[in-house]
C-alpha cells in the first residue's frame, strides 16, 4: 500500500499572527522562518497521528484484489479522518483504469479508522492481482482542527523557534507536544 499527497493544503492549522502571538513576537523579521517551522511542525503532527490536520487530496494504491479485514470488504485510509472519496479506480482484465461507479460505494469518514466500503447489495468488480491495483483518491482532513492539535503545533514551532541549533535527528520534542497528541496518534 503506499499513499501520494495530489494536493497540499491550502491553509495551516495556525496562522503567523496565532503562531507570532504563542512566540510572544511582534517583529516581522522571521515571518519566512516561522511559516516554514509552523508547515514542518503540521507535517511532524500529521506524520505522528496518522491524520490530515486540514484538508488536503491523498491517493491511496493498494496491491492485488480488494482488501478483507475483520471478514469485512473494505478499505481503511492511511490518512484520517476521510471527508469523501473522490474517484475509485482498478485494473481489470479488460479496460485499462474503470472507475468505480460512486454509488457502488460508501465512505465512512471518522476520526480514527475511516474506510470506504461497498454499498449495500454491492460486491466489489473482479481485479487483476498486481501491483497498485486500486487507487482511491480520497480528500482528508479536519474541517475544524482539534485544539490539542493546533496547540501541539504551536509549541513545537515555539520549541524549534528558540531551539535552532539543535533541529534535525538530535533535537528533542518536548514532552508536553507528545502528551497533546498522543490522544489523537493512530
Amino acid at each position: 500500500m503506499s499513499l501520494t499527497l495530489v494536493t497540499g493544503p491550502s491553509t495551516e492549522p495556525l496562522t503567523l499572527e496565532e503562531t507570532k502571538a504563542q512566540l510572544r513576537l511582534d517583529i516581522d523579521d522571521d515571518d519566512a522562518l516561522i511559516r516554514r517551522l509552523i508547515i514542518a511542525a503540521r507535517l511532524w503532527v500529521e506524520g505522528q497521528t496518522k491524520r490530515a490536520l486540514v484538508t488536503q487530496t491523498w491517493d491511496q494504491k493498494i496491491d492485488g484484489n480488494w482488501p478483507w479485514k475483520h471478514n469485512m470488504p473494505f478499505i481503511e485510509f492511511e490518512k484520517n479522518p476521510a471527508q469523501s472519496v473522490s474517484a475509485i479506480t482498478y485494473v481489470d482484465g479488460s479496460s485499462p483504469n474503470p472507475t468505480l461507479n460512486a454509488t457502488q460505494y460508501l465512505t465512512v469518514g471518522r476520526t480514527h479508522n475511516s474506510y470506504v466500503a461497498p454499498a449495500y447489495g454491492v460486491t466489489w468488480p473482479s481485479v487483476r492481482n498486481v501491483p497498485e491495483a486500486i487507487t482511491v483518491r480520497f480528500i482528508a482532513g479536519h474541517t475544524d482542527v482539534p485544539e490539542p492539535l493546533k496547540h501541539a503545533v504551536a509549541m513545537l514551532v515555539a520549541h524549534w523557534y528558540e531551539n535552532r541549533e539543535v533541529m534535525g535527528s538530535d533535537a528533542e520534542v518536548p514532552y508536553s507536544v507528545e502528551a497533546l497528541i498522543s490522544p489523537y496518534r493512530g
